[in-house]
């Protein structure tokens, strides 16, 4: 889903975000994962730190790409582009470094579903 600064990045990059087959890299653990990928560069001053949420990707000044996880810091300071759905992120969790990922766009609705779907298979 759109993260909360997504209208900080050019239309060309949330494009490229959502084509760009991401390999995780070695340098993850329970708080995020950096994702090897092409540069990505936000817009405007530097964010103030701001709360964020499991499943925030954020991109750093140098444009590298991080996904927060379970053990994720409660403020971050790097303007958010997307956010990995509830659903999805115990898939990327387990994700070992060289896999690749790649992100979908989704809406509320979607995403809902998503969760639902999940929840019925593991009440099953």
């Amino acid at each position: 889903m759109p993260g909360p600064d997504h209208d900080r990045f050019a239309n060309a990059d949330v494009t490229r975000f959502f084509e760009t087959a991401f390999v995780i890299t070695p340098l993850a653990d329970r708080m995020g994962t950096r994702l090897s990928a092409p540069s990505f560069r936000a817009s405007g001053a530097e964010i103030l730190t701001t709360p964020v949420s499991a499943g925030a990707v954020q991109v750093t000044p140098s444009g590298e790409v991080i996904v927060l996880l379970a053990d994720h810091p409660t403020t971050g300071g790097y303007p958010v582009m997307a956010t990995v759905v509830s659903a999805d992120l115990s898939l990327l969790a387990q994700a070992r470094p060289g896999e690749t990922v790649r992100f979908r766009g989704v809406n509320v609705a979607e995403a809902a579903r998503a969760r639902r779907r999940l929840e019925g298979w593991l009440d099953q």
